[in-house]
């Protein structure tokens, strides 16, 4: 099945991108989304982005404005940027066709890569936009002063043509009557972008196809033990979380199977396992996991006894991950982590009021994501790292929706057993912002 690739760009760059659509289109389906203004790039991007296993930008201003705007981009992602070779083109072009111009009389956007303009041009290189602030100020506005600065030079008789990267440009420029060049990618720079992050997404599908396994034990597992207690947790943990896990038990252990994508979540990207922090929580830190994956379960299995060694090793028993090229990742940590880091504010105070939310889960949110940058959530996950119950942890999600600091993004149903469960985007700058 080929990969969905959504192109974020500009109305007026779409025609040129399309220049590279039929060898793009060999490679992913492409789909663009274009955008008329800054405030309908953040529009476009929030309700469409999770449409796709991949995102390109039309260049790094869009980029930009987007993490500055929403946040950081989670799904695989890249810009196209000019290259070297970009500019180099575009200059001999524009100096064939207008032999007459003077270099140091042209404006244009300053060079994301260097270009060394002086020694091509016998030491004259053009005027460069004043740099644009990455920060919400400058960026809103870009458009209205670079249209400023090129209006204030041609009126002072100090340029004759306008470069700019900014398609979106090119109708005031053109309705002033200053002449201008676009400047753009090239085609050739263009797949290279795409099928970079086709690659990306292709290597991300095959550690996603991998199996992963995890062994679960008491650190002693000669000694006599009660293991009814242990099952019924794993038993919760797995129902709670929409059964990702296939359990079974096997003499003095419980072996665990899914998919490789179900443990990076279990495991927040392999930084904190949340289903060790359970069973330590229900049952105490005799409790040791291991998790191992490869191509095929035998490979994943031996992988997780490996590392289920180092969790008995580890004096407080947290998880370990040993991946199918042998490398061992962790600890991994196992308890929630999330701790106040001070008294909540006044304003968090006042929002926690309005939201029926306490003021110290309120903090911890904003904590997990201005520490950890963690913004996705089901009421499991919330649950664990707030440390409720997931109905609770599913009313917060509500309220939260319903004040506009969270969406749901996508829903997640494991296998055909569990019940689909919804995945929020939970961003909490959005109830402040008022």
């Amino acid at each position: 099945m080929k990969l969905s690739i959504g192109i974020i760009t500009a109305e007026k760059s779409v025609e040129l991108i399309r220049e590279a659509h039929g060898s793009m289109s060999a490679m992913c389906d492409v789909t663009y989304l274009s955008y008329s203004s800054m405030r309908q790039l953040s529009d476009v991007y929030e309700q469409n982005a999770h449409r796709f296993e991949g995102l390109i930008f039309s260049g790094k201003f869009p980029y930009s404005y987007i993490v500055s705007r929403v946040g950081i981009v989670l799904k695989p992602h890249a810009y196209f940027e000019l290259t070297d070779r970009d500019y180099y083109k575009a200059l001999a072009g524009i100096l064939y066709r207008f032999r007459w111009i003077d270099v140091s009389r042209i404006i244009m956007d300053r060079p994301n890569v260097p270009v060394n303009f002086k020694d091509v041009f016998n030491g004259m290189a053009p005027v460069f936009f004043d740099p644009i602030a990455e920060d919400m100020p400058g960026i809103e506005s870009a458009y209205e002063l670079a249209m400023q600065q090129s209006l204030r030079l041609w009126r002072e008789k100090k340029i004759d043509l306008v470069v700019t990267r900014l398609t979106n440009l090119t109708e005031s420029l053109r309705l002033a009557g200053i002449p201008f060049e676009l400047l753009f990618p090239s085609a050739a720079s263009m797949l290279d972008v795409v099928s970079s992050l086709c690659g990306r997404i292709q290597y991300r599908r095959l550690l996603d196809s991998m199996v992963a396994s995890g062994i679960v034990s008491e650190d002693r597992p000669d000694a006599d033990y009660d293991f009814s207690e242990l099952q019924t947790s794993l038993d919760k943990f797995n129902e709670q979380n929409g059964m990702p896990l296939v359990i079974r038990k096997n003499r003095s252990i419980f072996e665990l199977t899914t998919s490789n994508e179900t443990l990076r979540d279990i495991t927040q990207g392999y930084t904190n396992c949340r289903l060790t922090g359970y069973l330590h929580d229900r049952l105490g830190l005799s409790i040791c996991l291991g998790w191992g994956l490869g191509r095929d379960i035998v490979s994943s299995q031996k992988n997780a006894m490996a590392a289920l060694r180092e969790s008995m090793r580890n004096r407080l028993h947290h998880a370990y991950l040993v991946d199918d090229s042998g490398e061992q990742v962790g600890p991994m940590a196992s308890g929630r982590g999330v701790t106040l880091s001070g008294i909540p504010s006044a304003n968090t105070a006042e929002m926690s009021t309005r939201l029926g939310i306490s003021p110290a889960n309120l903090q911890k949110l904003i904590d997990l994501q201005e520490r950890r940058g963690i913004n996705l959530f089901s009421s499991a996950d919330l649950s664990f790292y707030l440390n409720v119950t997931p109905r609770s942890a599913n009313r917060i999600l509500l309220k939260l929706a319903e004040f506009g600091g969270a969406k749901v993004v996508r829903s997640s149903q494991p296998n055909s057993r569990g019940r689909p469960f919804k995945i929020y985007e939970v961003d909490y700058r959005k109830l402040f912002s008022e």
